[in-house]
C-alpha cells in the first residue's frame, strides 16, 4: 500500500483509486474518509475512469463524499465515455428504471457493451432482458449463452436461468443442437480456487509491477506528468434475483419482485 501510494502522488489514477477504497474500508489501511477523499479526487484529477466512477458513487450514496445527485451524474457520464464497464453498467441501471423509450434503448446498448467486456452482473441483467423479451426482442439463444458463460464462472443464479431457457427451447425440435449445447456445461469441470486475501494480494502486487515497468510513475523520469493510465475492470457482486417464469416489468427483472 505504501508503494501504491508513492505511485499515486506520482501520478497513477489506478493507484490513487485503490489508495481511496483501502482509506475508505479500511482494508489494507487505517479507515480514514478525509485521505479516502484527498485519494479519489486525486485520481478523478488524473481522468482516470475507475477513481471517476467511484467519486461519483461516493457522491450517489453520501458514503466518504457529502450526497450530491447531480455531480454523481456528471461523473457516471464521464466515466462511460471511457467506456468503464461498472459505469456503462450503472447508467444502464439508472436508465432502466426510467419510462422514457430512448433511455431504455441506450441501457441496452450499453449492457452490451458492458458485456464485452465480460462484466458479470451486466452478463446477468442483459441475459435477463434477452429472456423476457423486456427492453429488447426476445433472444433465447442469446441468453442461454450469457447464462452458460456466468454458470461457468460460477455465477450463483446463472444455472437456475438457463435450465429456463432449455425449457423454452424444448418446445422447439429445431433447437437440439442448442440445447445440447447449453446442456454441455453439466459436463464442465471447473476448479475453483479460493483464498481472497491472497488474490487481492497478488493483484496489488501485479498493479505496482505493472505500473512500475510503465516508467510513467516515476518521478525522475520524463514521463512523471503523464495522467494515469487507463484502469482494468474490477469485479463487482452479482444481482440476486430470484427466478421466475417471466418478467412482466422492467422494476421486475432488475429486482424479482412482481
Amino acid at each position: 500500500m505504501r508503494r501504491l501510494i508513492k505511485l499515486a502522488r506520482a501520478g497513477s489514477g489506478d493507484a490513487a483509486a485503490f489508495v481511496a477504497m483501502a482509506y475508505a474500508s479500511g482494508d489494507g489501511l487505517e479507515q480514514d474518509h478525509k485521505e479516502a477523499a484527498r485519494f479519489i479526487k486525486l485520481g478523478v484529477r488524473h481522468r482516470n475512469p475507475m477513481a471517476t466512477y467511484l467519486m461519483s458513487d461516493w457522491h450517489r450514496n453520501g458514503f466518504v463524499l457529502e450526497q450530491d445527485i447531480e455531480q454523481a451524474d456528471k461523473l457516471l457520464a464521464q466515466a462511460v465515455k471511457s467506456e468503464y464497464a461498472p459505469a456503462m453498467y450503472q447508467q444502464a441501471v439508472l436508465y432502466l428504471q426510467t419510462d422514457e423509450e430512448a433511455k431504455v434503448t441506450e441501457a441496452v446498448s450499453l449492457l452490451e457493451k458492458a458485456a464485452e467486456n465480460k462484466l458479470m452482473n451486466a452478463m446477468f441483467l442483459l441475459a435477463r432482458l434477452k429472456q423476457t423479451g423486456t427492453a429488447t426482442e426476445q433472444d433465447l439463444a442469446g441468453a442461454g449463452e450469457l447464462y452458460k458463460a456466468l454458470t461457468l464462472a460460477r455465477h450463483p443464479q446463472a444455472r437456475d436461468y438457463l435450465q429456463q431457457v432449455i425449457t423454452e427451447l424444448a418446445a422447439d425440435e429445431q433447437q437440439t443442437e442448442l440445447i445440447a449445447k447449453f446442456r454441455s456445461v453439466d459436463d464442465i469441470e471447473v476448479i475453483e480456487v479460493r483464498g481472497q486475501k491472497v488474490e487481492a494480494n497478488v493483484m496489488l502486487d501485479g498493479l505496482v509491477r505493472r505500473l512500475n515497468a510503465s516508467g510513467k510513475y516515476d518521478r525522475r523520469s520524463i514521463g512523471s506528468r503523464i495522467s494515469g493510465v487507463s484502469c482494468e475492470d474490477s469485479g463487482s457482486a452479482c444481482a440476486s434475483i430470484k427466478p421466475g417464469k417471466g418478467a412482466s416489468s422492467l422494476t421486475e427483472v432488475l429486482t424479482g419482485v412482481k
